[in-house]
């Protein structure tokens, strides 16, 4: 996920895709957040 997160924020930033940077931090946020939920899963 990292790396997709970061070819969309260079794909934003060079080509002023302002959108792009906000979907990448969007997606990444969103990934965490199962992430942590699956984690908390896993303990109880």
């Amino acid at each position: 996920m990292r790396l997709d997160r970061f070819l969309l924020t260079l794909v934003g930033v060079t080509e002023s895709e302002p959108r792009m940077v906000w979907a990448a931090h969007y997606l990444s946020a969103l990934a965490k957040a199962l992430m942590d939920d699956v984690e908390l899963g896993k303990v109880h």
